[in-house]
């Protein structure tokens, strides 16, 4: 009996995980509740108060000495998504990055068993305190507690690392679905971190040195998962190019504080940074000498044809509602343009020609109106020298070609 060969996976289904590392955080916390049984309410008058019970529960032990473990855990997470993204109940990270985050979240999670250890040690104080808070519900508090043991049971803090692809033996992959919307989820996790970028802006007209911290991070991780989505790179050069211009102290004012607003705007949208990123490659694929990423602006390298700074206004018009690019932009760009192209004044003001009203008059032999022809020297007479005018020659019809 001939065995079914097993289809090998498409190539481009493996490319991102390739190149990317899949971390998990597996820390089980004692929720330090058991559940409200009828009996807990028939013990008098009162009703508990809610710091003892709810939903259904009833606490056993002080919430606060198990604050830590969760703050190790959030502590873990802020690490991933530093440089990651939320991937399958995990984390993606890129393998560039997943050493350097693996040694903080180990350490992070040595700080968390530590923590474990200390509260376990004082598990009999922990439980004494909280029932002398509420001496009234004592007799409920210590009929659910726990052993020391059965607690430390319950106290599990480790982080993994692991390689995720498609098994050969799957027929149909759903992986490279999952895929597909990795970039969806990092604009949705920068869109929450710039959450509270707007207050920084609101009502203000210049920005602290604190604040660009945030959108650093924001560029950090753009950065570092720009190779998951085709997308991100555009924001990121728009992020880094703002943020390479800003001054190294004091606060950003002025056009910069501007940029930032908008910045602000896009990265506080993730539909709007999707869309940001798709019409810059869009236009750089339409005009690629002139799509910068940001902006299009005339480069220094680029030399430019003195016909070409001749051009009229209307295809100056016509440049710009192809590029799309504010009137800011467009000046700073054209303005060693139009220093090139300036004639300089004569030196007497008087002796400038007039306009010339009839065209006409080029093509002919008769003077133009308002030039004198000057007089005719007779070669024969070597006495005459023909006297310097300061009239300028007539203006030939090879001046008004562009």
């Amino acid at each position: 009996m001939n065995t079914p060969s097993i289809p090998a996976p498409a190539p481009e289904v493996l490319r991102l995980t390739d190149q990317t590392t899949l971390f998990l955080i597996d820390y089980h916390i004692w929720s330090g509740r058991k559940k409200l049984r009828p009996e807990d309410l028939r013990m008098g008058q009162d009703r508990p108060p809610d710091e003892l019970i709810s939903l259904g529960s009833k606490k056993v032990c002080d919430p606060q000495a198990l604050r830590v473990f969760h703050r190790k855990r959030r502590q873990v997470e802020r690490e991933l998504l530093a440089v990651g993204t939320r991937f399958l109940g995990g984390y993606l990270v890129p393998n560039s990055h997943a050493a350097a985050v693996l040694v903080e979240a180990n350490r992070l999670t040595g700080e968390a068993r530590d923590a474990a250890e200390a509260f376990l040690a004082d598990y009999d104080r922990h439980i004494d305190a909280w029932c002398a808070a509420y001496p009234r519900w004592e007799p409920a508090i210590r009929k659910a507690i726990d052993p020391v043991e059965v607690v430390r049971a319950q106290l599990r803090f480790r982080v993994q690392a692991l390689r995720i692809e498609t098994s050969l033996a799957v027929a149909e992959d759903t992986l490279a679905e999952d895929l597909e919307a990795v970039g969806e989820t990092i604009f949705s996790e920068v869109e929450r971190m710039a959450r509270h970028l707007e207050a920084s802006f609101l009502g203000k007209d210049e920005l602290s040195q604190r604040v660009l911290g945030t959108f650093r991070r924001i560029a950090d991780k753009l950065d570092a998962l720009s190779f998951a989505d085709y997308r991100i790179d555009p924001v990121v050069r728009s992020l880094r190019a703002w943020l390479a211009r800003l001054p190294a102290t004091g606060s950003i004012t002025g056009g910069l504080f501007l940029e930032g607003w908008a910045l602000m705007r896009l990265v506080g949208d993730a539909e709007a940074m999707a869309r940001h990123g798709a019409g810059l490659l869009a236009l750089a694929e339409l005009m690629p000498q002139k799509a910068s990423g940001v902006a299009l602006a005339v480069r220094p390298e680029e030399t430019v044809d003195a016909d070409e700074t001749a051009g009229s206004a209307d295809a100056d018009a016509d440049s710009d509602a192809v590029s799309g690019m504010d009137a800011q932009t467009d000046s700073d760009a054209l303005a060693p343009l139009s220093t090139e192209t300036q004639t300089m004044p004569s030196e007497e003001p008087s002796t400038r020609a007039e306009p010339i009203a009839d065209f006409d008059a080029l093509f002919n032999d008769d003077p133009v109106d308002g030039q004198d022809v000057a007089p005719e020297v007779d070669s024969t007479s070597p006495s005459q020298t023909p006297a310097p005018s300061m009239t300028p020659e007539p203006i030939s019809a090879q001046d008004f070609w562009f």
